[in-house]
């Protein structure tokens, strides 16, 4: 439990002003109110913790995140700060997701505290997105460049091998939580945007037959599985099935919805209810031709700068089988989802009618 193996730690959670890192710092908050908790990150709209350190750091400045950690001199490192959209310049995605963890990692190697580095990584690391994933393993090889061409999972990727290399230097021990596509409260991007596609009027249009399956992720769930890796990495880094540092593991809800119920799931939350008969079908290629288009025009007007919503990325994700097998997370780390993929939906949809 957090209360008995954390009480202890000094926890610094990156990115804990936005939607991953939040809901970390709101679990373990709920296992021990007590718990010595700080965060870096840039000020954000969802609520502050009484009880923790909030610093507003540059992390793109690495004198600015080390000075940060030697102030705080942590013991453990959950790091979630990154960026979540997929509408951004790959210059932005290298930033953001591999060059700035790279900055605090070489902070937490040079202040001498820190016995545990969680990072928040993607299962799209071993995805091209050309083709379906069904029961996908963590035994597929993570893609690099030439293999992956997309610029989010290829940072995601590179980030993740930087930070399991350097496993057991400097008296870390370190581990890498893959997510499948999460959504909860304070998520900007899956709910946020499917609820805003809803009250547009769209939330009947679907691309393809509909019939694609999809591993979704609650993310108080997440934060459970990024504690369960601390508590074994702070064991030694050994869990309930075995060993825990150096390894990467899948997460899910362990509950596979068809991809396109659950964006009517949130549309009806939302008061904007989809019938059966008012489904309008788009065919996948024109999708793709439209995303390709929108792409290149925003590209032409923004003179290379800028990234269009609509992406042949995106419509790919949404269009094909995305299934994850958690066998490893399950044996190794003893998780076990605690919310359902319906009473992730229903926490999800109140927080976003009171806010």
């Amino acid at each position: 439990m957090a209360q008995e193996l954390l009480k202890k730690e000094s926890i610094l959670v990156t990115g804990g002003e936005m939607f991953v890192g939040y809901h970390i710092v709101s679990y373990l908050l709920t296992q021990n109110p007590n718990l010595t908790i700080s965060v870096l990150d840039h000020p954000s709209t969802v609520p502050r913790f009484p009880t923790v350190a909030y610093y507003d750091v540059d992390f793109s400045s690495p004198l600015a995140v080390t000075t940060a950690l030697r102030s705080i001199r942590p013991t453990v490192i959950f790091h979630a700060a990154c960026t979540y959209s997929l509408a951004l310049p790959a210059p932005t995605f290298h930033k953001v997701n591999f060059q700035e963890t790279e900055n605090v990692l070489a902070a937490a190697q040079d202040i001498g505290t820190v016995k545990a580095f969680i990072y928040h990584s993607s299962t799209s690391v071993t995805e091209h997105g050309t083709s379906s994933l069904i029961s996908a393993t963590e035994d597929l090889p993570v893609l690099f460049a030439p293999d992956q061409e997309f610029p989010y999972p290829l940072c995601k990727a590179l980030a993740e091998k930087l930070v399991l290399d350097a496993n057991g230097q400097h008296g870390i021990l370190t581990c890498s939580i893959r997510p499948a596509a999460a959504f909860g409260e304070a998520d900007t991007e899956t709910a946020e945007k499917l609820i805003q596609n809803a009250r547009a009027g769209r939330a009947n249009t679907q691309i393809g037959d509909g019939r694609n399956v999809y591993d979704f992720l609650y993310v108080g769930n997440l934060a459970h599985a990024h504690v369960l890796a601390a508590n074994a990495l702070l064991k030694g880094g050994r869990g309930p099935g075995g060993r825990v540092d150096g390894e990467a593991f899948q997460i899910t809800n362990d509950e596979p919805w068809l991809f396109w119920d659950f964006s009517r799931a949130i549309a009806k939350g939302v008061g904007h209810e989809v019938n059966k008969e008012h489904i309008r079908s788009i065919p996948i290629w024109i999708a793709w031709c439209m995303a390709f288009i929108a792409e290149w025009w925003v590209w032409v007007v923004s003179r290379g700068q800028g990234q269009s919503a609509l992406t042949r990325f995106g419509i790919r994700y949404a269009t094909k089988n995305r299934t994850i097998d958690i066998s490893k997370a399950k044996r190794v780390l003893g998780y076990r989802p605690i919310w359902s993929m319906n009473q992730g939906l229903e926490r999800t949809l109140k927080w976003y009618q009171k806010e």
